[in-house]
């Protein structure tokens, strides 16, 4: 079934798709279509709050992807910034030409803890913070499934938008 039926089929039932039509969602998507859609999704009022979303992602993410998340959330900080967000764990991890996470630090890092610095990421770095979330997802398309049924079905319904047009 082509990636244009797959969304009308998922669109049409109204409820979250399968993970096999979400794996050929995002198989079959261009990265900037899914890049697009999450983002649009990421902002909506529909949804939770991003720093709810990432936190549910990080969970689910593997320990790889985890340091990823983390290092895509502080690269735009400023020194210091993250001195008293998180227990001050990821202190000295702001902005580019500061050490990387290491996996190991990231697994040791929580959900809640990571809901503090994409505060601080959003107060920081409006609106860049979801234009670097919705990037991380579409270079993970398999995160996708971590949306949530409602920010999932809106990024499918913009990216099956942008496919009619």
């Amino acid at each position: 079934m082509a990636l244009i039926d797959v969304l009308q089929q998922v669109l049409n039932n109204a409820r979250a798709p399968e993970p096999q039509q979400i794996d050929q969602i995002t198989r079959e998507a261009s990265r900037d279509d899914l890049k697009t859609g999450v983002g649009e999704a990421l902002r909506s009022k529909e949804t939770p709050q991003l720093s709810q979303i990432v936190a549910d992602m990080f969970d689910k993410a593997s320990p790889e992807q985890r340091a990823a998340i983390l290092n895509t959330l502080t690269e735009k900080l400023g020194p210091g910034a993250l001195a008293g967000v998180a227990g001050g764990v990821l202190a000295g991890h702001e902005g580019r030409d500061t050490p990387l996470v290491p996996v190991d630090k990231a697994t040791t890092i929580t959900p809640d803890q990571v809901r503090d610095v994409v505060t601080t990421a959003r107060s920081a770095d409006e609106p860049g913070v979801f234009d670097r979330m919705s990037s991380f997802y579409a270079e993970h398309p398999e995160l996708v499934k971590t949306l949530g049924a409602g920010a999932l079905m809106i990024a499918l319904a913009r990216m099956k938008q942008s496919l009619v047009r």
